[in-house]
C-alpha cells in the first residue's frame, strides 16, 4: 500500500490546524480562569471594606472592647465565609495582642484548638501568643479591625457549634485576657 504525497501533506497540514485550534483554545481557558479569580479577589476585597465598616461603626456605637462581625452564622460544610473582629484600644499607649478561638459546645465531637484555629478559622494563629512577630496591634485610643476567613470543612458534623474567641493582651510571661465574645456556627 503506497501514501500518495498529497494525501501525507493534507494530514501534516490538519495536524497543524488542530494544534493550532487547541493551542488557541488552552490560552482562551487560561485568561478565562486568571479573570475569574482575578475578580474573586477584588469581590473579596471589597467585601471586607463592607465588613470593616460595620465593624468600625458597631464599635464605635458600643462600649464592648471586642466586636465579632457576626455573632450567628450558618455555613455549609465545605464552604466558607469571610469575617472579621474589631477591638477597641482604650488605653493611651499601642497594645499587642494575640487571639485564640475554642470550640465550647458541638453537636459532636469538639474541633481541637489547634484545628479549629488553622483549619476552621484562617486568620494569623499565634499558640500562647509566643511568637512576637505575629502578634497583632491596635493603636493607642483607637479600634483595630481584622479579618477571618471561616471554612467548615467538609467532614465536619452539622449543627449548632458555639465558638469563643479570646483576645489576650502581650505581656510578657504573664498574658492577660483583654475581652472575650461567643458565637454560634451552624454548620449545614
Amino acid at each position: 500500500m503506497f501514501f500518495s504525497r498529497k494525501a501525507s501533506l493534507e494530514l501534516s497540514i490538519s495536524a497543524i490546524v488542530i494544534v493550532i485550534l487547541a493551542m488557541t483554545l488552552l490560552g482562551l481557558g487560561l485568561a478565562f480562569i486568571k479573570n475569574v479569580f482575578s475578580n474573586t479577589e477584588e469581590l473579596s476585597a471589597s467585601t471586607f471594606e463592607r465588613v470593616s465598616d460595620q465593624l468600625q461603626k458597631n464599635l464605635a456605637d458600643s462600649d464592648e472592647k471586642l466586636i465579632f462581625s457576626q455573632y450567628k452564622i450558618s455555613i455549609e460544610g465545605g464552604s466558607s465565609s469571610l469575617l472579621g473582629w474589631g477591638i477597641r484600644n482604650d488605653k493611651g499607649s499601642k497594645m499587642n495582642y494575640w487571639a485564640e478561638f475554642t470550640a465550647i459546645k458541638c453537636p459532636s465531637a469538639c474541633p481541637s484548638k489547634e484545628e479549629l484555629n488553622s483549619q476552621w478559622l484562617t486568620f494569623k494563629y499565634n499558640p500562647g501568643g509566643n511568637d512576637l512577630s505575629l502578634l497583632y496591634d491596635a493603636p493607642a485610643n483607637d479600634l483595630s479591625i481584622k479579618r477571618v476567613d471561616l471554612s467548615a470543612p467538609r467532614a465536619a458534623a452539622p449543627g449548632l457549634y458555639l465558638i469563643g474567641l479570646s483576645v489576650y493582651e502581650e505581656k510578657g510571661l504573664e498574658d492577660e485576657k483583654y475581652a472575650s465574645t461567643e458565637i454560634f456556627v451552624t454548620v449545614t
